[in-house]
């Protein structure tokens, strides 16, 4: 049968056009969802909305960068202008650019991170939860990562602000739930996204993350996506403030 969950529904997706987030914007959108994305460039974001609209794929595609207010406030205002609405919001812009040393990163890296992976989240926030709310509800999801509960050499920065993100979760599910806006987390662990590629050429790193891993295999952006989807579905109508992990098992497992 087909699948038209998410027909007539409109989401914004941030960092939409690679990775895990342009594989959520094509599960929302062959799904019958029309779908808003950003990320920070402009020729990127051409792309993405011509080959979607080839397809027949409801999509507009807006340059901007998450730690940018004007930025994120635009995309809200454009799909708002051109969809007439938002029932979804993923937050899905993040970066790793430090592998220092937690007390050996510089200041303004620290402020960069936190700015992008909490600062980014909270500002689609703002700009989103008001027009899902004018809809009669709808759904955030805010993709964190296994490095939010886990110390792992090399991603100090990371991994704080991923934690915070995921406490943010709870508190803006408290705040909006009465809206009727549900606000929940995903949390993947190691996947084939740009962030490893060159981690990835590495026999030692992939041998130790599959031995470690109880699938003995690291997660397509599609396997994240499909659980984004569900998040921001009517199947989790009663779940608000959670924050779900998919890693294959790396987190419960010793290896």
């Amino acid at each position: 049968m087909e699948d038209k969950r998410f027909l007539g529904k409109v989401a914004v997706i941030t960092g939409g056009t690679r990775g895990i987030g342009l594989a959520t914007a094509e599960y929302l959108a062959r799904r019958g969802a029309r779908v808003a994305l950003s990320s920070r460039k402009a020729e990127a974001c051409e792309a993405v909305q011509q080959r979607f609209e080839a397809e027949g794929l409801g999509c507009i595609a807006v340059p901007g960068h998450a730690a940018n207010d004007a930025d994120v406030a635009r995309l809200v205002d454009e799909a708002v202008r051109v969809f007439g609405g938002i029932d979804i919001a993923i937050a899905n812009a993040g970066i790793n650019p430090v592998f220092d040393p937690l007390t050996d990163v510089a200041d303004d890296s620290w402020a960069k991170v936190m700015d992008t992976n909490v600062g980014g989240p909270r500002r689609l926030a703002r700009h989103a939860l008001p027009h899902i709310a004018e809809r009669g509800g709808g759904a955030m999801v805010c993709v964190s990562s296994v490095n939010a509960r886990v110390g792992m050499i090399g991603s100090g920065a990371y991994g704080v602000s991923k934690a915070a993100l995921e406490q943010m979760v709870r508190q803006l599910a408290v705040e909006w739930g009465g809206q009727g806006v549900r606000v929940n987390g995903v949390a993947p662990g190691t996947t084939a996204t740009d962030m490893i590629r060159a981690l990835q050429e590495r026999p030692d790193f992939m041998n130790t993350i599959l031995r470690g891993t109880p699938l003995r295999r690291i997660a397509d952006p599609e396997d994240v996506a499909a659980v984004i989807a569900f998040m921001a579905s009517d199947g989790a109508r009663h779940v608000t403030g959670q924050t779900l992990v998919v890693d294959g098992g790396q987190t419960i497992s010793r290896g």
